[in-house]
């Protein structure tokens, strides 16, 4: 893509990554021999998350942009809105049925299920998906098209999701 545009967005949300398992799995031979931690992940948690999505176009519009920031705001909008200041938790977490059962006696904790675990790469892929949604819904991605969408889940961790 000739021209690139990237508009953040922040938001506050709880997670759980309930598949965490320290002991096992893709890079797990890195600490063999250490003291592995507990799995913290596990635990309830919620992060100030940062979101970047990344639109591309080798055309520019008649205004000479590849989009408006004001329109990808729009477009993810309501997105943010939903899940800002919400638990984010997949529909397969053995924790689900019961914490949504908890959310509605006492209304005081807003559900956002996923068919997903919820980690930062799963997330920048939904979010990514979101987004070519929306503009294949209006017919804008024959000429731009969602580069990357990066998810930073602190100030010092973040996952990318790059499209094929």
């Amino acid at each position: 893509m000739r021209w690139q545009i990237t508009k953040t967005f922040r938001f506050e949300a709880g997670h759980r990554v309930w598949k965490q398992n320290l002991t096992c799995g893709r890079g797990a031979e890195l600490t063999a021999g250490k003291e592995v931690p507990k799995n913290k992940c596990v635990n309830l948690h919620g992060h100030s998350y940062l979101l970047e999505v990344t639109l591309g176009s080798d055309v520019l519009s008649d205004q000479d942009m590849v989009m408006d920031f004001y329109h990808v705001k729009n477009a993810l909008k309501d997105l943010i809105e939903e899940i800002d200041h919400s638990f984010i938790i997949d529909l397969n977490d053995p924790m689900f049925r019961e914490l949504k059962e908890v959310a509605e006696k006492y209304g005081a904790m807003k559900i956002f299920p996923v068919d997903f675990c919820p980690t930062a790469e799963a997330l920048a892929k939904f979010f990514y998906d979101y987004l070519v949604q929306k503009l294949s819904e209006v017919g804008l991605l024959g000429d731009v098209k969602v580069v990357k969408v990066v998810l930073w889940e602190t100030a010092t961790s973040k996952a990318e999701y790059h499209g094929i």
